[in-house]
């Protein structure tokens, strides 16, 4: 799969999170895994994506838990930290 492909597999997944860094459209890792094929494939097209800051990250409480939302960069509006 191609990181073309791969965005275009993880667009569609995008919804609103309330992270630590204000709202966020993104996708959690279950999403991604299940839109590439398994959990080894999403995590290593997200860290090539990352890499090439084609995908940005921010934390998010559920719960007791904490999860990441990966969102598109293209996708996110700047704040101010």
């Amino acid at each position: 799969m191609t990181l073309t492909e791969a965005i275009e597999a993880l667009r569609p997944l995008q919804m609103p999170y309330d992270t630590s860094h204000g709202e966020r459209c993104g996708f959690l890792m279950a999403d991604a895994a299940r839109a590439l094929g398994g959990l080894a494939q999403a995590s290593n097209a997200l860290a090539l994506l990352m890499a090439v800051d084609l995908v940005v990250s921010a934390p998010k409480v559920c719960g007791s838990e904490v999860q990441t939302v990966f969102s598109l960069a293209d996708d996110v509006t700047p704040t101010l930290h």
